[in-house]
């Protein structure tokens, strides 16, 4: 449901921006209207094509000024109000936010109280130990805030052989683990990209917290930037970004068919599944609740009655 995650996205950043700007309410409307979006079992231009204004109307949580944007997001692929939103902020601050360690909420606090409206600005104040100034700012958040601030300057994408190489390494290393079934690097190295900006290595496990710690110990060659119990990001001292996922037996297939994209090629399945009647996402293909394919991907290319797409030929 292509249109659903698309506005989503859209309305999170709009919320992020509002709270960097202290605007009061606002925020949370918009994040509410975002997981509506997310939440809903058919694509938001379907409702609004069989129902129109009053199909999207009385969604909950969507008020009339949220219902005009969705209805231009699906005539026009845009917001207005978007656009103008985000020329109200300076663009280093938006750029904090895609900073590792550093996110929405901290970079609202760098702009609101230290006045720092660029990634220069945060690198200079991160040095100079400023930062420590706002509460529960330690030293190791400016060492941490550091290294993320560096590794993501000197991220770059590598060639197809390189990345190859790196991730053959990786890949034996996962081998002698025993909570790892399988493990299979996907992304655009799986699609066979000429260059590489990261890597996706999927893994089948049924023990997924057990594996977590065993990698982060096995791959131990660089900052661990994230940790949960589907995904672990681990950026290495050159600056290649790594997602481990997790997956089990019956979604492992439907992981590793999403996390290989290409993003154009994901969004197409998503249409031919909706056009069934039918949902995809990472967890698998279903008919409202009941889940009909996910442990290969053949087994879902099938399902929707397609033949098997190489990686390479997936847009």
């Amino acid at each position: 449901m292509a249109a659903n995650s698309e506005i989503a996205g859209i309305f999170y950043e709009m919320a992020d921006i509002l709270e960097i700007k202290k605007v009061r309410w606002k925020p949370a409307a918009y994040r509410m209207a975002a997981q509506t979006l997310e939440s809903l079992k058919y694509d938001v231009s379907e409702i609004y094509k069989r129902e129109g204004r009053e199909g999207i109307d009385k969604l909950p949580g969507i008020g009339s000024s949220l219902t005009d944007k969705i209805i231009q997001y699906i005539k026009e692929k845009k917001i207005d109000a978007f656009e103008k939103l985000k020329k109200t902020l300076p663009s280093g601050v938006y750029k904090m936010m895609d900073i590792p360690g550093v996110g929405p909420k901290k970079a609202t606090l760098f702009y609101n109280k230290l006045k720092i409206k660029n990634i220069e600005q945060l690198k200079k104040a991160a040095k100079e130990h400023k930062l420590r100034a706002l509460h529960g700012f330690k030293e190791k958040t400016e060492k941490n805030i550091l290294e993320s601030i560096n590794g993501a300057k000197q991220k770059d994408r590598i060639p197809l052989a390189e990345a190859e190489k790196i991730a053959s390494q990786i890949l034996r290393k996962l081998k002698i683990l025993p909570e790892v079934k399988k493990a299979i690097v996907a992304g655009s190295l799986r699609r066979k990209k000429p260059t590489i900006g990261d890597l996706d290595i999927i893994i089948l496990t049924n023990r997924p917290e057990k594996a977590v710690e065993k990698i982060i110990r096995t791959i131990s060659i660089g900052k661990i930037l994230n940790k949960g119990k589907e995904k672990v990001t681990i950026l290495t001292q050159t600056g290649l970004q790594m997602d481990f996922r997790f997956f089990n037996t019956d979604n492992f297939g439907a992981g590793l068919l999403y996390f290989t994209g290409s993003k154009q090629h994901n969004i197409k399945l998503r249409e031919i599944a909706i056009k069934k009647g039918l949902k995809l996402n990472e967890y698998g293909l279903f008919r409202r609740n009941k889940k009909l394919a996910g442990k290969t991907e053949n087994e879902i290319f099938k399902a929707l009655g397609l033949k098997f797409i190489p990686p390479e030929k997936r847009l």
